[in-house]
Formats: C-alpha cells, sequence, structure tokens
C-alpha cells in the first residue's frame, strides 16, 4: 500500500494535483549537510556557510509559485518537491504550512513545525542533507536543476 506521499509524488508526477515547474541551478559550494532544512534561493551565489541551501539562480521564490498552488499550500494536504538534474534526481515530501508563502526571494522546506514567509513544507521527511548525494555532486558542478512543487489536498 502506498504511503500518502507516494500517492501524492504519483499524482504530481501525472499532472492531476496542483503543480509548478521551474529552473534553479548547482554551484560548487554547495554542502547540503543540514539536518533540518532544504533551501532553494534566487541569489546568484552560495556561500559554504549556507549549508542547506541546494540550488540558486531559481526562477522562482515561494510568494511566486502558481495561484493553484499558493492556494493548496493553505489547505491540509501533502507537498511534494521533486529535484532533477537529468542523470540523478530526488525528492521530499512534507506537509502544507496552512498559510500561502510571500517570499520573493528563497523556497524552505522544514523538518520541523516552524513556518514563515518563504516556508511551503513542515515536517518533511528529508532535508539537504538526505538528498541523495549523487544528485548534490551534480549540483556542485553547477548544472540546471528542474524543481517541481506539487500539493496534494488531503481527502476528508
Amino acid at each position: 500500500m502506498p504511503t500518502e506521499a507516494e500517492e501524492c509524488l504519483e499524482n504530481v508526477l501525472r499532472g492531476v494535483s496542483p503543480a509548478d515547474v521551474f529552473t534553479a541551478r548547482g554551484h560548487p559550494n554547495i554542502t547540503a549537510t543540514n539536518r533540518k532544512t532544504l533551501e532553494i534561493t534566487k541569489d546568484p551565489y552560495v556561500t559554504r556557510r549556507g549549508d542547506c541551501i541546494v540550488a540558486c539562480c531559481a526562477e522562482k521564490a515561494a510568494g511566486e509559485l502558481r495561484r493553484d498552488v499558493l492556494q493548496a499550500l493553505t489547505a491540509p494536504g501533502v507537498v511534494v518537491v521533486i529535484l532533477s538534474t537529468g542523470s540523478a534526481w530526488d525528492y521530499i515530501a512534507g506537509e502544507t504550512p496552512r498559510v500561502a508563502p510571500t517570499s520573493t526571494w528563497r523556497i524552505v522546506v522544514r523538518t520541523s513545525t516552524y513556518v514563515d514567509e518563504s516556508t511551503v513544507a513542515i515536517r518533511a521527511g528529508k532535508s539537504a542533507a538526505d538528498l541523495d548525494r549523487r544528485l548534490i555532486q551534480e549540483l556542485r558542478r553547477g548544472v540546471h536543476l528542474r524543481v517541481v512543487i506539487g500539493v496534494c489536498p488531503l481527502s476528508v
């Protein structure tokens, strides 16, 4: 029996759940060692201190996601973030923050329940440190990253 996260991943990949797709890119300073968060930023560079950052130069920030995705984030549901370089990929699933993010600079996924203007998922099952290391190696080479953020409302 598939988990809610696996079902949501399938629904997002099939295009039956609200989702947004955009690109970002890696950077040589990406370490992705943070155990609590994962961040994608519009900043053009990454310092080694930004251990939660997995990609920079993002085309979108949390508050710039499609309207249907932002609306879905305000209700109870599952959030899936799919990261793919073409030769490596991984995904993170969490819960909706139940508020629409407004950040025009970054996107954050958290393992905690903390919510701010950049949060698109809480209680995530993974952080930056848990991502497939092949994906992180690719990102350290500065390759382009395809990001899909999808939301699956919970059935009541």
